[in-house]
Protein backbone atom coordinates (compact mmCIF):
# COMPACT_ATOMS: atom_id res chain seq x y z
CA UNK A 1 0.00 0.00 0.00
CA UNK A 2 1.51 3.30 -1.12
CA UNK A 3 0.19 5.60 1.62
CA UNK A 4 0.14 5.69 5.39
CA UNK A 5 -1.97 7.61 7.86
CA UNK A 6 -0.45 10.94 8.85
CA UNK A 7 -0.75 12.25 12.41
CA UNK A 8 -2.19 15.59 11.27
CA UNK A 9 -4.15 16.85 8.30
CA UNK A 10 -5.14 20.34 7.18
CA UNK A 11 -8.45 21.60 8.50
CA UNK A 12 -9.84 22.07 4.99
CA UNK A 13 -9.28 18.45 3.90
CA UNK A 14 -12.03 17.53 1.49
CA UNK A 15 -14.10 14.44 2.26
CA UNK A 16 -16.89 14.44 -0.28
CA UNK A 17 -17.64 16.65 -3.33
CA UNK A 18 -21.29 16.93 -2.36
CA UNK A 19 -20.71 18.39 1.07
CA UNK A 20 -17.56 20.58 0.99
CA UNK A 21 -18.40 22.53 4.20
CA UNK A 22 -18.87 19.30 6.15
CA UNK A 23 -15.13 18.69 6.06
CA UNK A 24 -14.67 21.40 8.64
CA UNK A 25 -16.83 19.41 11.06
CA UNK A 26 -15.27 16.02 10.24
CA UNK A 27 -13.20 14.36 12.97
CA UNK A 28 -9.41 14.41 12.51
CA UNK A 29 -9.15 10.67 11.91
CA UNK A 30 -11.59 10.91 8.97
CA UNK A 31 -9.68 13.82 7.43
CA UNK A 32 -6.43 11.87 7.81
CA UNK A 33 -8.06 8.82 6.23
CA UNK A 34 -9.26 10.86 3.25
CA UNK A 35 -5.83 12.41 2.79
CA UNK A 36 -4.03 9.05 2.97
CA UNK A 37 -6.48 7.54 0.45
CA UNK A 38 -5.78 10.44 -1.91
CA UNK A 39 -2.05 9.87 -1.55
CA UNK A 40 -2.44 6.20 -2.44
CA UNK A 41 -4.33 7.16 -5.62
CA UNK A 42 -1.47 9.53 -6.53
CA UNK A 43 -4.00 12.32 -6.84
CA UNK A 44 -6.39 10.51 -9.20
CA UNK A 45 -9.69 12.40 -8.79
CA UNK A 46 -13.23 11.08 -8.46
CA UNK A 47 -12.73 8.84 -5.42
CA UNK A 48 -13.92 9.77 -1.95
CA UNK A 49 -14.39 8.27 1.51
CA UNK A 50 -17.23 9.41 3.75
CA UNK A 51 -18.98 8.31 6.90
CA UNK A 52 -22.67 7.56 6.37
CA UNK A 53 -24.55 6.98 9.63
CA UNK A 54 -22.53 4.30 11.44
CA UNK A 55 -20.63 2.95 8.40
CA UNK A 56 -17.83 4.04 6.09
CA UNK A 57 -18.25 3.97 2.34
CA UNK A 58 -16.27 4.68 -0.85
CA UNK A 59 -17.87 6.82 -3.57
CA UNK A 60 -16.75 6.90 -7.20
CA UNK A 61 -18.17 6.92 -10.73
CA UNK A 62 -15.38 4.48 -11.65
CA UNK A 63 -16.88 1.67 -9.61
CA UNK A 64 -18.31 -0.82 -12.14
CA UNK A 65 -22.09 -0.91 -12.68
CA UNK A 66 -24.06 -2.98 -10.24
CA UNK A 67 -25.61 -6.23 -11.46
CA UNK A 68 -28.77 -5.34 -13.35
CA UNK A 69 -27.95 -1.64 -13.56
CA UNK A 70 -28.71 0.07 -16.84
CA UNK A 71 -25.51 0.57 -18.88
CA UNK A 72 -24.19 4.05 -19.47
CA UNK A 73 -25.45 5.49 -16.20
CA UNK A 74 -22.46 7.67 -15.35
CA UNK A 75 -22.87 8.52 -11.68
CA UNK A 76 -21.17 8.11 -8.36
CA UNK A 77 -21.73 4.70 -6.87
CA UNK A 78 -21.18 3.92 -3.21
CA UNK A 79 -19.66 0.84 -1.65
CA UNK A 80 -20.09 0.28 2.09
CA UNK A 81 -16.85 -0.93 3.69
CA UNK A 82 -16.77 -3.82 6.11
CA UNK A 83 -14.51 -1.88 8.48
CA UNK A 84 -16.46 0.21 11.02
CA UNK A 85 -15.61 3.91 11.46
CA UNK A 86 -13.38 5.21 14.21
CA UNK A 87 -9.75 6.18 14.82
CA UNK A 88 -8.79 2.68 15.94
CA UNK A 89 -10.04 1.24 12.64
CA UNK A 90 -8.65 3.92 10.34
CA UNK A 91 -5.66 1.84 9.17
CA UNK A 92 -7.88 -1.16 8.37
CA UNK A 93 -10.38 1.07 6.55
CA UNK A 94 -7.56 2.60 4.49
CA UNK A 95 -6.27 -0.85 3.52
CA UNK A 96 -9.77 -1.96 2.46
CA UNK A 97 -10.45 1.21 0.44
CA UNK A 98 -7.04 1.02 -1.28
CA UNK A 99 -7.66 -2.63 -2.17
CA UNK A 100 -10.97 -1.70 -3.80
CA UNK A 101 -9.29 1.10 -5.77
CA UNK A 102 -6.37 -1.08 -6.94
CA UNK A 103 -8.65 -3.89 -8.09
CA UNK A 104 -10.93 -1.46 -9.92
CA UNK A 105 -7.95 0.02 -11.73
CA UNK A 106 -6.82 -3.51 -12.65
CA UNK A 107 -10.33 -4.41 -13.82
CA UNK A 108 -10.62 -7.35 -11.44
CA UNK A 109 -13.09 -5.95 -8.90
CA UNK A 110 -16.78 -6.88 -9.03
CA UNK A 111 -19.78 -6.43 -6.82
CA UNK A 112 -20.54 -9.29 -4.39
CA UNK A 113 -22.92 -11.86 -5.84
CA UNK A 114 -26.34 -11.32 -4.21
CA UNK A 115 -27.16 -15.00 -4.74
CA UNK A 116 -24.11 -16.13 -2.78
CA UNK A 117 -24.72 -17.51 0.72
CA UNK A 118 -24.78 -14.72 3.30
CA UNK A 119 -23.00 -14.82 6.60
CA UNK A 120 -26.38 -14.47 8.32
CA UNK A 121 -27.44 -17.81 6.77
CA UNK A 122 -24.48 -19.67 8.25
CA UNK A 123 -25.42 -21.29 11.59
CA UNK A 124 -21.74 -21.62 12.61
CA UNK A 125 -21.61 -17.84 13.06
CA UNK A 126 -23.54 -18.32 16.33
CA UNK A 127 -20.74 -20.33 17.89
CA UNK A 128 -19.04 -18.82 20.92
CA UNK A 129 -15.69 -18.07 19.27
CA UNK A 130 -17.35 -16.24 16.38
CA UNK A 131 -19.53 -14.18 18.73
CA UNK A 132 -16.49 -13.39 20.85
CA UNK A 133 -14.69 -11.94 17.83
CA UNK A 134 -17.81 -9.95 16.96
CA UNK A 135 -17.96 -8.55 20.51
CA UNK A 136 -14.34 -7.42 20.17
CA UNK A 137 -15.23 -5.73 16.88
CA UNK A 138 -18.16 -3.94 18.51
CA UNK A 139 -15.95 -2.78 21.37
CA UNK A 140 -13.51 -1.28 18.88
CA UNK A 141 -16.36 0.56 17.16
CA UNK A 142 -17.89 1.99 20.36
CA UNK A 143 -15.11 2.61 22.87
CA UNK A 144 -13.44 5.93 22.30
CA UNK A 145 -16.09 7.15 19.86
CA UNK A 146 -19.34 6.77 21.81
CA UNK A 147 -18.30 5.71 25.31
CA UNK A 148 -15.36 5.25 27.65
CA UNK A 149 -13.64 1.96 28.42
CA UNK A 150 -15.10 1.87 31.92
CA UNK A 151 -18.66 2.27 30.61
CA UNK A 152 -18.07 -0.68 28.29
CA UNK A 153 -16.70 -2.82 31.11
CA UNK A 154 -19.60 -2.02 33.46
CA UNK A 155 -22.67 -1.88 31.20
CA UNK A 156 -21.83 -3.79 28.02
CA UNK A 157 -19.22 -6.47 28.63
CA UNK A 158 -21.16 -8.41 31.32
CA UNK A 159 -24.25 -8.73 29.13
CA UNK A 160 -22.42 -9.70 25.95
CA UNK A 161 -20.26 -12.08 27.99
CA UNK A 162 -23.44 -13.89 29.03
CA UNK A 163 -24.45 -14.14 25.38
CA UNK A 164 -21.13 -15.74 24.46
CA UNK A 165 -21.45 -18.10 27.43
CA UNK A 166 -24.98 -19.07 26.35
CA UNK A 167 -23.68 -19.92 22.88
CA UNK A 168 -20.89 -22.04 24.39
CA UNK A 169 -23.18 -24.02 26.68
CA UNK A 170 -26.01 -24.58 24.23
CA UNK A 171 -25.00 -23.85 20.64
CA UNK A 172 -28.14 -23.03 18.68
CA UNK A 173 -28.58 -23.09 14.93
CA UNK A 174 -31.11 -20.26 14.90
CA UNK A 175 -30.88 -16.72 16.16
CA UNK A 176 -34.26 -16.77 17.92
CA UNK A 177 -33.45 -19.94 19.88
CA UNK A 178 -30.10 -18.64 21.12
CA UNK A 179 -31.38 -15.16 21.97
CA UNK A 180 -34.46 -16.52 23.70
CA UNK A 181 -32.34 -18.72 25.97
CA UNK A 182 -30.02 -15.77 26.63
CA UNK A 183 -32.82 -13.35 27.58
CA UNK A 184 -34.55 -15.84 29.89
CA UNK A 185 -31.62 -15.51 32.29
CA UNK A 186 -33.34 -12.37 33.63
CA UNK A 187 -36.78 -11.79 35.07
CA UNK A 188 -39.45 -10.55 32.63
CA UNK A 189 -39.88 -6.77 32.51
CA UNK A 190 -36.69 -6.27 34.52
CA UNK A 191 -34.23 -3.54 33.67
CA UNK A 192 -31.49 -6.16 33.33
CA UNK A 193 -33.43 -8.00 30.61
CA UNK A 194 -34.05 -4.75 28.74
CA UNK A 195 -30.35 -3.94 28.79
CA UNK A 196 -29.44 -7.46 27.70
CA UNK A 197 -31.91 -7.20 24.83
CA UNK A 198 -30.52 -3.83 23.69
CA UNK A 199 -26.91 -5.00 23.86
CA UNK A 200 -27.62 -8.13 21.83
CA UNK A 201 -29.56 -6.19 19.21
CA UNK A 202 -26.68 -3.73 18.82
CA UNK A 203 -24.33 -6.68 18.31
CA UNK A 204 -26.62 -8.07 15.60
CA UNK A 205 -26.64 -4.65 13.92
CA UNK A 206 -22.86 -4.57 13.96
CA UNK A 207 -22.81 -7.90 12.11
CA UNK A 208 -25.63 -6.79 9.74
CA UNK A 209 -27.67 -9.84 10.75
CA UNK A 210 -31.47 -9.74 10.61
CA UNK A 211 -33.20 -9.35 13.97
CA UNK A 212 -36.23 -11.51 14.71
CA UNK A 213 -39.25 -9.34 15.53
CA UNK A 214 -40.65 -12.24 17.57
CA UNK A 215 -38.14 -11.30 20.27
CA UNK A 216 -39.57 -7.81 20.76
CA UNK A 217 -42.09 -8.96 23.35
CA UNK A 218 -39.27 -10.51 25.43
CA UNK A 219 -37.73 -7.10 26.08
CA UNK A 220 -40.74 -6.20 28.19
CA UNK A 221 -41.72 -2.91 29.76
CA UNK A 222 -39.97 -1.31 32.71
CA UNK A 223 -43.24 0.29 33.75
CA UNK A 224 -44.79 -3.12 34.21
CA UNK A 225 -42.11 -3.97 36.78
CA UNK A 226 -42.23 -0.62 38.57
CA UNK A 227 -43.22 -0.56 42.23
CA UNK A 228 -46.85 0.66 42.40
CA UNK A 229 -45.99 2.62 45.55
CA UNK A 230 -43.24 4.53 43.74
CA UNK A 231 -39.55 4.84 44.56
CA UNK A 232 -38.35 4.02 48.07
CA UNK A 233 -37.09 7.06 49.95
CA UNK A 234 -35.82 7.44 53.50
CA UNK A 235 -38.34 8.58 56.07
CA UNK A 236 -37.27 11.23 58.58
CA UNK A 237 -37.12 8.56 61.28
CA UNK A 238 -34.87 6.35 59.14
CA UNK A 239 -32.53 9.29 58.46
CA UNK A 240 -32.22 9.88 62.21
CA UNK A 241 -31.64 6.17 62.78
CA UNK A 242 -28.92 6.16 60.12
CA UNK A 243 -27.15 9.12 61.76
CA UNK A 244 -27.21 7.42 65.16
CA UNK A 245 -25.78 4.17 63.79
CA UNK A 246 -23.01 6.00 61.92
CA UNK A 247 -22.00 7.91 65.06
CA UNK A 248 -21.98 4.67 67.09
CA UNK A 249 -19.90 2.81 64.50
CA UNK A 250 -16.19 2.26 65.09
CA UNK A 251 -15.51 1.82 61.38
CA UNK A 252 -17.06 5.05 60.10
CA UNK A 253 -15.56 8.50 60.57
CA UNK A 254 -16.99 12.02 60.97
CA UNK A 255 -16.28 12.44 57.26
CA UNK A 256 -18.58 9.50 56.47
CA UNK A 257 -21.36 11.08 58.52
CA UNK A 258 -20.79 14.36 56.67
CA UNK A 259 -21.15 12.62 53.29
CA UNK A 260 -24.49 11.10 54.33
CA UNK A 261 -25.73 14.40 55.76
CA UNK A 262 -24.84 16.18 52.52
CA UNK A 263 -26.92 13.69 50.50
CA UNK A 264 -29.83 14.09 52.92
CA UNK A 265 -29.72 17.91 52.98
CA UNK A 266 -29.19 18.54 49.24
CA UNK A 267 -30.62 15.46 47.52
CA UNK A 268 -27.49 14.91 45.46
CA UNK A 269 -26.50 11.89 43.42
CA UNK A 270 -23.65 10.09 45.20
CA UNK A 271 -21.30 10.82 42.29
CA UNK A 272 -21.97 14.54 42.74
CA UNK A 273 -19.91 14.39 45.93
CA UNK A 274 -16.88 14.48 43.62
CA UNK A 275 -15.64 18.07 43.44
CA UNK A 276 -18.51 19.35 45.62
CA UNK A 277 -18.26 22.72 47.38
CA UNK A 278 -20.30 23.99 50.34
CA UNK A 279 -20.70 27.64 51.20
CA UNK A 280 -22.84 29.86 53.40
CA UNK A 281 -25.96 31.50 51.99
CA UNK A 282 -27.85 34.55 53.17
CA UNK A 283 -29.60 32.66 55.97
CA UNK A 284 -28.51 29.81 58.22
CA UNK A 285 -29.07 27.11 55.58
CA UNK A 286 -25.90 26.16 53.64
CA UNK A 287 -25.62 26.06 49.85
CA UNK A 288 -24.04 23.29 47.74
CA UNK A 289 -22.21 24.01 44.48
CA UNK A 290 -22.27 20.91 42.27
CA UNK A 291 -19.52 20.71 39.63
CA UNK A 292 -19.92 17.08 38.62
CA UNK A 293 -21.77 16.60 35.31
CA UNK A 294 -23.86 13.58 34.42
CA UNK A 295 -23.69 12.38 30.82
CA UNK A 296 -26.35 10.16 29.34
CA UNK A 297 -28.18 9.54 26.06
CA UNK A 298 -30.62 12.29 27.06
CA UNK A 299 -27.95 14.96 27.43
CA UNK A 300 -25.49 16.38 29.93
CA UNK A 301 -26.36 18.11 33.18
CA UNK A 302 -24.70 21.43 33.90
CA UNK A 303 -23.16 22.58 37.22
CA UNK A 304 -25.77 23.98 39.59
CA UNK A 305 -26.33 25.41 43.06
CA UNK A 306 -28.62 23.57 45.47
CA UNK A 307 -30.26 24.96 48.60
CA UNK A 308 -30.43 22.69 51.65
CA UNK A 309 -33.92 21.32 52.33
CA UNK A 310 -33.33 19.16 55.38
CA UNK A 311 -35.74 16.84 57.23
CA UNK A 312 -38.23 18.58 59.46
CA UNK A 313 -36.57 17.76 62.77
CA UNK A 314 -33.12 19.03 61.68
CA UNK A 315 -31.84 22.41 62.92
CA UNK A 316 -31.50 25.21 60.31
CA UNK A 317 -27.70 24.75 60.12
CA UNK A 318 -28.16 21.02 59.36
CA UNK A 319 -26.26 19.86 62.46
CA UNK A 320 -23.39 22.35 61.97
CA UNK A 321 -22.88 21.14 58.41
CA UNK A 322 -20.59 23.98 57.30
CA UNK A 323 -18.41 23.79 60.40
CA UNK A 324 -17.96 20.04 59.96
CA UNK A 325 -17.21 20.63 56.27
CA UNK A 326 -14.32 22.96 57.17
CA UNK A 327 -13.04 20.70 59.98
CA UNK A 328 -13.27 17.26 58.42
CA UNK A 329 -14.20 17.55 54.76
CA UNK A 330 -15.58 14.67 52.78
CA UNK A 331 -13.89 11.26 53.13
CA UNK A 332 -11.15 10.34 50.68
CA UNK A 333 -13.15 7.52 49.13
CA UNK A 334 -15.91 9.90 48.03
CA UNK A 335 -13.45 11.67 45.69
CA UNK A 336 -11.48 8.61 44.58
CA UNK A 337 -14.04 5.91 43.85
CA UNK A 338 -15.73 5.80 40.46
CA UNK A 339 -18.98 4.71 42.13
CA UNK A 340 -19.39 6.33 45.58
CA UNK A 341 -23.04 5.24 45.63
CA UNK A 342 -22.12 1.57 45.58
CA UNK A 343 -19.72 2.10 48.49
CA UNK A 344 -22.38 3.96 50.49
CA UNK A 345 -24.99 1.28 49.86
CA UNK A 346 -22.53 -1.29 51.22
CA UNK A 347 -22.22 0.87 54.33
CA UNK A 348 -26.01 0.70 54.69
CA UNK A 349 -25.85 -3.08 54.65
CA UNK A 350 -23.14 -3.12 57.34
CA UNK A 351 -25.24 -0.76 59.47
CA UNK A 352 -28.19 -3.17 59.14
CA UNK A 353 -30.52 -0.59 57.62
CA UNK A 354 -33.60 -1.92 55.73
CA UNK A 355 -32.55 -3.98 52.72
CA UNK A 356 -34.61 -1.96 50.24
CA UNK A 357 -32.81 1.31 51.04
CA UNK A 358 -29.92 2.56 48.91
CA UNK A 359 -27.85 5.74 48.83
CA UNK A 360 -30.31 7.10 46.25
CA UNK A 361 -33.05 6.83 48.88
CA UNK A 362 -31.89 10.14 50.35
CA UNK A 363 -32.26 11.80 46.96
CA UNK A 364 -35.80 10.41 46.67
CA UNK A 365 -36.63 11.75 50.13
CA UNK A 366 -35.34 15.19 49.13
CA UNK A 367 -37.54 15.21 46.00
CA UNK A 368 -40.64 14.36 48.02
CA UNK A 369 -39.85 17.12 50.54
CA UNK A 370 -39.65 19.63 47.68
CA UNK A 371 -43.08 18.64 46.41
CA UNK A 372 -45.04 17.67 49.53
CA UNK A 373 -43.55 20.00 52.16
CA UNK A 374 -42.61 23.04 50.07
CA UNK A 375 -45.12 22.61 47.25
CA UNK A 376 -42.58 23.44 44.52
CA UNK A 377 -43.65 23.16 40.89
CA UNK A 378 -42.29 20.15 39.02
CA UNK A 379 -40.12 22.37 36.82
CA UNK A 380 -38.60 24.13 39.85
CA UNK A 381 -37.91 20.88 41.70
CA UNK A 382 -36.35 19.32 38.59
CA UNK A 383 -34.05 22.34 38.21
CA UNK A 384 -32.75 21.92 41.76
CA UNK A 385 -32.22 18.19 41.31
CA UNK A 386 -30.43 18.47 37.98
CA UNK A 387 -32.76 16.52 35.70
CA UNK A 388 -35.65 17.26 33.36
CA UNK A 389 -39.28 17.79 34.41
CA UNK A 390 -40.16 14.64 32.43
CA UNK A 391 -37.78 12.54 34.53
CA UNK A 392 -39.10 14.15 37.70
CA UNK A 393 -42.71 13.36 36.81
CA UNK A 394 -41.91 9.82 35.72
CA UNK A 395 -40.04 9.11 38.98
CA UNK A 396 -42.06 11.00 41.60
CA UNK A 397 -45.34 11.97 39.93
CA UNK A 398 -47.41 9.19 41.51
CA UNK A 399 -46.26 10.00 45.05
CA UNK A 400 -46.56 13.76 44.56
CA UNK A 401 -50.02 13.70 43.00
CA UNK A 402 -51.53 11.03 45.25
CA UNK A 403 -52.01 13.03 48.49
CA UNK A 404 -53.28 16.13 46.65
CA UNK A 405 -55.71 14.03 44.65
CA UNK A 406 -57.05 12.31 47.74
CA UNK A 407 -57.51 15.64 49.56
CA UNK A 408 -59.31 17.08 46.54
CA UNK A 409 -61.73 14.16 46.34
CA UNK A 410 -62.40 14.31 50.09
CA UNK A 411 -63.22 18.01 49.82
CA UNK A 412 -65.58 17.38 46.93
CA UNK A 413 -67.33 14.56 48.80
CA UNK A 414 -67.72 16.78 51.90
CA UNK A 415 -69.15 19.62 49.80
CA UNK A 416 -71.64 17.24 48.20
CA UNK A 417 -72.76 16.03 51.64
CA UNK A 418 -73.45 19.63 52.75
CA UNK A 419 -75.63 20.21 49.72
Amino acid sequence: MGASLTPFAPVNARISPRFPPAALASPPWLRNLSRAFKGHRLGRPGWYIEQHRDRLRVLSAELPPRPGEAPGAAKNRSLTLNTPPGPLNAAAALAEACSVFDNCMAGTWSWPDPAAPRDSDDPTRLQADHLERLVAQLRTALVGEQMGARTWQRTWEPYLGRLVAAAAVSPAGEDAALLSAYLRQWEPNSRARQMGYDRARRLWKEAAWPWSQDLTSMRGSGRAAANPAGVRGFSDGEIQQLRERIMASFRLSPGDLLAWDVLAAFGLRPQELIGLELKASGDAAPLAVVHRSKRSSKGTTRPRQVVAVSPRDWPPDCHHLLRRWWEHGLPEWSQRLASPGQHMTQQLRRLHMPADLTAYGLRHAYALRLGLDLGLHVREAAELMGHSPQVHLATYGRQLDGPALQAKVQQMVAARAVQ
